[in-house]
């Protein structure tokens, strides 16, 4: 290690501390010491490019992180770099240059989760639906306690309409939660797999149960209600949406839904009383 290097490196390490207690603009100044002494540092590149993102000059970080690549580092550097740069890309609209850094980093990390996970969402964003489940699936078999890969799988699998694989995606999912502690979006989840198959009245109980842990979600509130509309029952739907949260009754989506059950209602009234004039 030549001498400019070696006096890097106390300057990464205090760049890293003022990193992670949030003080970003000492970590800008002292990253960007250290790559004037070393500028093929793998670690200070990524580290100073993840903390212009924070700072909001994405681009800049994100050509920081590019300049990076190929320059001195451990394998697990490597593709934490690599995994840096296809996130940050995907989440600038470039999902083609994510997928090509996921493909780094499955080819030098195999079992790499992150990895996985990053070629999946690549693919998801692309419309290659089908690989993106199987990525997910990858990722998921080497991270067989990870709630939010099986919860992306179901997404998945409620996409592509295999409603069953959903369901029996989220029953493993339910298995990694004590008793009662589920999060409102896996019954959510549960209610569109049901819906799709037709069971609607699993999909109400599914859904009552999502809008009795997350009361504010306008969303669940709103799929609630369309289940009861599909199973014609729709005075339900209408005390569905009398019973919300001060400040949503005003949203556009549920009102939109009421004046659907009231026209039905007002309907139905009126077959009914035509058809006992009838008599």
């Amino acid at each position: 290690m030549t001498s400019k290097a070696s006096q890097s490196l106390p300057l990464r390490r205090e760049g890293i501390v003022a990193y992670e207690r949030g003080d970003l603009r000492l970590a800008e100044e002292k990253f960007a010491e250290a790559l004037h002494l070393n500028e093929s540092d793998v670690e200070t590149n990524r580290y100073y490019g993840e903390t212009l993102w924070k700072l909001g000059k994405r681009e800049e970080a994100l050509e920081t992180l590019r300049n990076a690549v190929g320059k001195h580092g451990a394998l697990d550097a490597e593709t934490s770099l690599y995994i840096s740069i296809g996130e940050k890309a995907l989440e600038l609209g470039n999902p083609n240059e994510a997928l090509v850094y996921a493909e780094r980093v499955v080819s030098l990390a195999p079992k790499d989760v992150a990895g996985w996970e990053l070629h999946g969402h690549a693919n998801r964003a692309l419309g290659n639906t089908k690989e993106a489940l199987l990525d997910l699936q990858r990722a998921w078999h080497f991270s067989l306690d990870d709630r939010e890969i099986l919860l992306e799988i179901a997404a998945l699998q409620l996409e592509l309409q295999d409603y069953d694989s959903s369901l029996a995606t989220l029953q493993c999912l339910e298995r990694l939660y004590p008793t009662n502690h589920e999060p409102a979006e896996v019954f959510a989840a549960k209610g569109r797999a049901y819906v799709g198959l037709g069971y609607y009245s699993d999909a109400e109980t599914a859904y009552t149960i999502a809008v009795r842990y997350d009361p504010n979600s306008i969303e669940y509130r709103a799929e609630l209600a369309e289940t009861t509309m599909l199973k014609g029952n729709y005075a339900e739907t209408i005390a569905v949406l009398d019973d919300v949260q001060e400040g949503m009754a005003n949203d556009p989506t549920l009102q939109s839904i009421r004046r659907r059950a009231t026209e039905r209602l007002e309907e139905l009234a009126q077959i009914q009383a035509e058809s006992g004039l009838l008599r």
